[in-house]
Parts: C-alpha cells; structure tokens; sequence
C-alpha cells in the first residue's frame, strides 16, 4: 500500500499506469483527504484509479 499524501515521487511510478506526468500531478495535488480526490480534482482519469484504487490508502496531513 502507498500512501498518496507521503509516497515518493518514484514509489508512485510503480503504481500499474501512473508514469512521470501522474506521479507528479499527485504529489502537487497533495494533500488528499479519500483516495477518490485523484479523480474529483481531475489527478488521474477514473481508469487509472480503478486499476490502482485497492494499492493506495490515504492518511490526511
């Protein structure tokens, strides 16, 4: 499980489709409140989140 609020940039990129560009859109988004926010605040595409939404978790800052 990696935490969206504290994962490195280069744990993020071993997430199944999230590359440079999503890894970075994470990380400047932060902080996130529900993992859903990657797709509310138009992160990542629902796609993408529904491939990595059961290895990610968030613990709000």
């Amino acid at each position: 499980m990696i935490d969206i609020n504290s994962g490195t940039f280069d744990q993020l990129k071993t997430l199944v489709g999230i590359g440079d560009t999503y890894a970075k859109r994470i990380v400047e988004g932060r902080p996130y409140q529900r993992t859903g926010e990657l797709v509310t605040k138009n992160v990542i595409p629902q796609m993408n989140y529904d491939r990595i939404k059961e290895h990610i978790m968030t613990r709000p800052k």
